[in-house]
C-alpha cells in the first residue's frame, strides 16, 4: 500500500482509508488525525496539471536555482490539498464541506520533504452541524510549513424514511361492517393489512365479512364499539392491538349517517348535535385512541371519509350533515399539520353518492339527477372509493398528507 493511502492516527496506528458517511455524533473536540506524505516530483506535476499553475518557481529547476531558494518550491495549495483530503475522508469524513478557511505558509516546502499534516477539532456545534478545525503541517525537521483553521460543515445524508409496509400494519375501520366500510376493509385486507372491523350494532354482518376476508387469505377480526363513547373506543383499539400484537397504524374514520334533508328553520340543534357526535366526535375519539401507537411506531395513516357535497355550492337542506363533514375537513388539515413530524399522514377521501344499500332511502329521482350531473354519468361503486383509501394507506400515499381527494366522477372540480 502506498504511503499516500495511509492515515497515521493518534498513537501511531496506521489505518487504510475507509469511505463511509460521517457519523457526526461521534466527533468530539480534541479529536485529531494526521497524514504523512513525502513530496515527489510527480505530485507537483499532477497538481500543476489539475490547477493550471505552472509558475516556473514550482516547475523549472533552472529558474528556481536563480532564486534565494535555489530549488523548486512546492505549491502551497498542494499542501492545503492534503488538508482538504483529510477533511473529506477522515476528519470529519465523507460529506464534509469547507465553509471557511484561513491558512498561512510560514516556510516553504521543497520536493523530497516529508510533510506531516495534523488536524484537530477545537469546537463542535451540533445545531448547525459545524466543526472548527485547526490545521498544522510540519516538515521532517519539525518546522511549521503551514498552519491555520477553518469551519467545516458535516452534511447530513439524505435518507428516505423507511415506512412500515402495509402487510405489517393494523387497520381499524369504523363503521366497517357494511357498505363503504366493508369495501374499505376488504380492500385493505387484499393489500395485506390486518383489519379490525368495528361495528356498533351489525355483529352478524361484521362476522360474515371477517369470514369472507379470512377465506381469501386475509387477516381480520371484528370489534364492537360505540364510537361516540371514548371508553368503548379505547377498548376496541386495545383488542385490535392485543389480537395482532402491534399498535393500530391505519385508521379509517368511515362511520357516519346519511343526510336527512330538512329546511334550516325546521332543523333542531339536537339533530345537528347528533350528526356532530357520529361524524366528528366519533372520529375524534378514534384518533385520540390510535395516535399514541402511531407515534410509538413513528408511522401512521388516518383517512377521514368526507363528502364532495361540502365543496362549492351545497345541496339545499343538508345543513346538519354538511356541518359535520366540514368540521372533519378542518380536523383533517389540523391533524396533518400537527402529526406530520411524527410520520403520520392524515387525509380525507370525499365521494359523492355511492351505490350501497345505505342510499336505498334516497329517491330515485335524486340518484338519477346526481348521475346525470356527473361527467362520467353514473354514481361511484364502493370498491372504487375503497381503492383510493387503500392507496393512501400503502406506499402510493407516502408523500400525501393534508389532502382531500374527490372520488366523484368529476361532479366537483
Amino acid at each position: 500500500m502506498s504511503q499516500a493511502n495511509i492515515f497515521v492516527l493518534p498513537g501511531g496506528k496506521e489505518a487504510p482509508i475507509q469511505v463511509q458517511y460521517v457519523d457526526f455524533e461521534k466527533i468530539q473536540p480534541g479529536d485529531e488525525v494526521q497524514f504523512v506524505k513525502t513530496i515527489a516530483p510527480e505530485d507537483v506535476e499532477a497538481f500543476a496539471r489539475v490547477s493550471g499553475d505552472r509558475n516556473p518557481l514550482h516547475m523549472d529547476d533552472q529558474f528556481a536555482a536563480r532564486t534565494h531558494f535555489q530549488r523548486r518550491v512546492v505549491h502551497g495549495m498542494l499542501i492545503a490539498n492534503y488538508v482538504s483530503a483529510l477533511i473529506g475522508m477522515k476528519c470529519p469524513g465523507p460529506g464534509a464541506l469547507w465553509s471557511r478557511q484561513t491558512l498561512q505558509w510560514p516556510a516553504p516546502v521543497f520536493i523530497g520533504d516529508r510533510i506531516q499534516v495534523t488536524l484537530r477539532v477545537t469546537h463542535k456545534s451540533s445545531g448547525s452541524r459545524t466543526l472548527t478545525i485547526e490545521a498544522k503541517a510540519v516538515n521532517q525537521d519539525g518546522k511549521v510549513v503551514m498552519e491555520g483553521e477553518g469551519t467545516v460543515t458535516a452534511l447530513e445524508e439524505r435518507q428516505k424514511e423507511q415506512e412500515l409496509p402495509v402487510a405489517e400494519r393494523v387497520a381499524f375501520i369504523s363503521g366497517g361492517a357494511r357498505g363503504l366500510g366493508a369495501a374499505i376493509a376488504t380492500a385493505l385486507a387484499q393489500a395485506g393489512a390486518m383489519v379490525a372491523i368495528n361495528y356498533r350494532n351489525s355483529a352478524a354482518a361484521a362476522e360474515e365479512l371477517c369470514a369472507s376476508i379470512q377465506s381469501n387469505g386475509g387477516r381480520a377480526i371484528s370489534t364492537q364499539a360505540d364510537i361516540t363513547d371514548q371508553i368503548s373506543v379505547t377498548g376496541a383499539i386495545r383488542k385490535a392491538r392485543e389480537e395482532f400484537n402491534r399498535p393500530v397504524s391505519i385508521l379509517v374514520n368511515n362511520a357516519g349517517s346519511l343526510p336527512e334533508p330538512r329546511a334550516f328553520m325546521q332543523t333542531t340543534w339536537e339533530e345537528i348535535q347528533s350528526k356532530l357526535d357520529v361524524h366528528v366526535r366519533g372520529a375524534f375519539h378514534c384518533c385520540q385512541a390510535v395516535i399514541p401507537g402511531m407515534i410509538e411506531q413513528k408511522s401512521g395513516r388516518i383517512v377521514n371519509i368526507g363528502s364532495i357535497f361540502a365543496w362549492n355550492t351545497p345541496p339545499a337542506n343538508w345543513t346538519s350533515f354538511l356541518l359535520a363533514k366540514s368540521a372533519m375537513q378542518a380536523m383533517t388539515r389540523c391533524l396533518a399539520a400537527e402529526l406530520g413530524p411524527h410520520g403520520i399522514r392524515v387525509n380525507m377521501v370525499s365521494p359523492g353518492l355511492v351505490e350501497t344499500e345505505s342510499i336505498a332511502g334516497l329517491s330515485e329521482r335524486l340518484r338519477k339527477v346526481q348521475a346525470m350531473q356527473t361527467p362520467l354519468r353514473r354514481l361511484a361503486s364502493a370498491s372504487e372509493v375503497a381503492s383510493v383509501v387503500a392507496a393512501l394507506c400503502t406506499s402510493a400515499g407516502d408523500f400525501v398528507s393534508g389532502a382531500e381527494i374527490p372520488v366523484c366522477g368529476g361532479l366537483q372540480m
